[in-house]
């Protein structure tokens, strides 16, 4: 019973650890004490690779009772950047497919990401630039910043 998931209220969630219910303070996947030993944990291993600068993912495992997924997750969150990592820690770069430590992109795609995206942003600028342009031409053309719709209505109105 005390490990049954909630699965009525929005408020509560079930600790991915342990299980049990409990009621996060943002969008946390972990109760109090559970994330508590995760912390402990991480702070050993990153301890424990300062020491060890190079050690195999396998033996951080058997070293901290953790699976080289959950290790892994860690690294692809960035817990161990910084350290020096053994290339068994690599995963592939979400672009390019290259072995990386921490993030999701190796350095070179996430530059040409921000490069493409800067890119992707000026060129909507000037295209919206390029329509007020036009629009504020056609509205001097007629005479009036005023839409034809809008016109149609002053003239009502001034006629009541």
């Amino acid at each position: 019973m005390a490990n049954e998931l909630v699965t009525d209220s929005s408020n509560v969630k079930n600790c991915a650890a342990c299980g049990l219910p409990f009621t996060p303070e943002e969008d946390e996947d972990f109760c109090r004490y559970c994330k508590k030993g995760k912390v402990a944990k991480e702070a050993d291993i990153i301890a424990y690779l300062r020491e060890h600068p190079g050690v195999s993912i396998l033996e951080v495992s058997q070293v901290s009772h953790l699976s080289t997924k959950v290790l892994l997750h860690m690294a692809h969150e960035g817990r161990f950047a910084g350290l020096y990592l053994n290339k068994d820690f690599g995963y592939p770069c979400g672009h390019c497919g290259k072995l990386i430590t921490f993030g999701t992109y190796c350095p070179e795609c996430f530059e040409a990401l921000k490069k493409d995206a800067k890119n992707a942003k000026n060129a909507t600028f000037i295209a919206k630039a390029k329509q007020a342009k036009k629009s504020k031409e056609v509205a001097e053309a007629r005479g009036s910043t005023f839409s034809t719709g809008m016109q149609d209505e002053i003239k009502t109105r001034i006629k009541k």
